[in-house]
């Protein structure tokens, strides 16, 4: 974070100016739009030194096609740091964040793309959220039921209510008797503990359970390889098409749509931050990932059965409008939490 105190109000005030205008109008900023749209009662070349005076300290830079300045990444950092006062959502997307969640329906995929789609719908740019590992759930509940074709689909519940399944698909014939005696014992022994804890206790309960059957235990490393897969997170990435309408950069545009295809590379970044609580806002090159050096990223942690599990947020041009998404990301991480607290 910048010190306050390294700018001058003056400078400080004028630095807020351009970054508010760059954001609005995608055109560099020089001193004469700053002179006649602001009131700061000094001459352009005033206004003008100070410009020169940000790009010196390296919060602003100079294109060469144009008189105007516009933010680096340097002066986008100090201004959502220092200058950046942050807004509320309108009642109407207040309520458009209720609304999508106002629903029985417990499937975690469900949640996540509704969640995804919400930030991307409302904010005009792409909306993320990185699914929750389960191992610091709490477990409660394991369905198993047949499928054709060497299939299986397999039901698991978390003590907060929130359902993820999968089906596994079998090289040979399923062995139902195994499968249903381990459910079982899932069921009636495990029950209550963490998925951590499950992953560790789940072969020795099993052998001790199954002792008695034929082939047991290459069966049970079968399930519990499966099992253990329901650890992996995953990222759910919505872009809206309302970019398009809201900027007319498409060489920017490119850079967002471009970034949202790393959905791995993107992963990888927010697998870091589910350790940071709160809101986190990265700047261009501060994401150490070349494909995102021309966008920011705005994300908050949210939680289940009060761990920390997931990121989600949005990730836009390094001219997004800040304030509002951080009000958006901050009110849909809230909501989230509480949707996944539900008793």
């Amino acid at each position: 974070m910048e010190r306050k105190e390294e700018l001058t109000n003056r400078n400080r005030n004028i630095l807020q100016v351009v970054v508010h205008h760059y954001i609005k109008t995608a055109k560099p900023v020089g001193s004469k739009i700053i002179a006649k749209d602001y009131d700061f009662k000094v001459s352009p070349a005033t206004i003008r030194n100070v410009l020169s005076d940000l790009e010196k300290k390296g919060y602003l830079s100079h294109p060469h096609t144009s008189a105007g300045r516009i933010p680096t990444d340097r002066g986008y950092r100090f201004y959502v740091d220092s200058l950046m006062e942050v807004q509320r959502l309108t009642v109407d997307e207040m309520d458009r964040v209720q609304k999508e969640y106002r629903t029985k329906k417990r499937e975690l995929d469900e949640i996540m793309r509704r969640t995804s789609h919400m930030l991307s719908a409302i904010s005009n740019y792409a909306g993320f959220i990185l699914t929750p590992k389960l191992e610091k759930s709490i477990f409660k509940h394991i369905e198993m039921i047949p499928l054709e074709e060497k299939r299986l689909l397999v039901v698991l519940v978390t003590k907060a209510g929130i359902i993820k399944h999968k089906i596994i698909t079998f090289q040979e014939e399923l062995d139902y008797h195994i499968i249903e005696r381990i459910s079982d014992m899932l069921n009636r022994k495990l029950s209550g503990v963490t998925f951590g804890q499950l992953k560790e206790k789940i072969v020795k309960a099993s052998e001790e359970e199954l002792r008695d059957c034929p082939g047991r235990f290459e069966s049970i490393r079968r399930f519990v390889r499966h099992i253990v897969e329901f650890y992996d997170d995953e990222i759910y990435v919505d872009n809206s098409p309302g970019i398009y309408d809201v900027y007319q950069d498409y060489a920017m545009i490119r850079a967002v749509f471009e970034t949202v295809e790393e959905k791995k590379r993107i992963a990888e970044i927010l697998r870091h931050k589910i350790k940071e609580e709160g809101i986190k806002i990265l700047i261009g090159r501060e994401s150490m990932c070349p494909e995102m050096e021309q966008c920011s990223v705005v994300s908050s942690t949210y939680k289940s059965d009060e761990h920390t599990v997931g990121v989600l947020g949005v990730i836009g041009p390094k001219r997004m409008e800040y304030p509002r998404m951080v009000a958006l990301v901050d009110f849909v991480s809230q909501f989230l939490n509480r949707v996944l607290n539900r008793d």
